[in-house]
């Protein structure tokens, strides 16, 4: 089993809505495609001003290419999500009203290290076992 981060931004995509919408969606799948298989876990990372943690998930399908997007409405172009890659996944725990907010993950002696709070800018990131443990700790799974 892997463990994801993918990460969204409120600029191109509703992701708050999204996640409030939607049992299982796709995401888009910009790199490590060949590696993300169906059981893998994911944390789900929003951008912004208010960047963190605001759900997780799990991969339900392997990243394919989609010749129609089923979450157009949710896209400001929906051009950005055509002829890209995108993983089915499933959501497990939502967390809309209490995120894990990066100012605090900053802090943490296992989180500050993951890549999406060092080098921000990408959709899909490697997360280590470890890092996946203390997300569920945080949030009391």
């Amino acid at each position: 089993m892997n463990y994801w981060l993918f990460q969204g931004n409120p600029k191109y995509y509703q992701v708050f809505k999204a996640i409030q919408d939607f049992d299982e969606m796709p995401w888009l799948v910009t790199r490590y495609g060949k590696d993300i298989f169906p059981g893998d876990g994911v944390i789900i990372w929003i951008s912004g001003t208010q960047a963190g943690i605001y759900a997780l998930a799990e991969v339900t399908q392997t990243a394919k290419f989609l010749t129609e997007i089923p979450d157009k409405k949710y896209w400001s172009d929906p051009t950005r999500a055509l002829g890209k890659q995108q993983a089915m996944i499933r959501f497990t725990h939502k967390l809309i009203e209490s995120p894990l907010l990066k100012t605090a993950l900053q802090q943490d002696p296992v989180l500050k290290n993951l890549l999406v709070i060092r080098a921000p800018n990408s959709t899909n990131f490697k997360v280590s076992a470890e890092e996946w443990l203390k997300v569920q700790e945080l949030i009391k799974i």
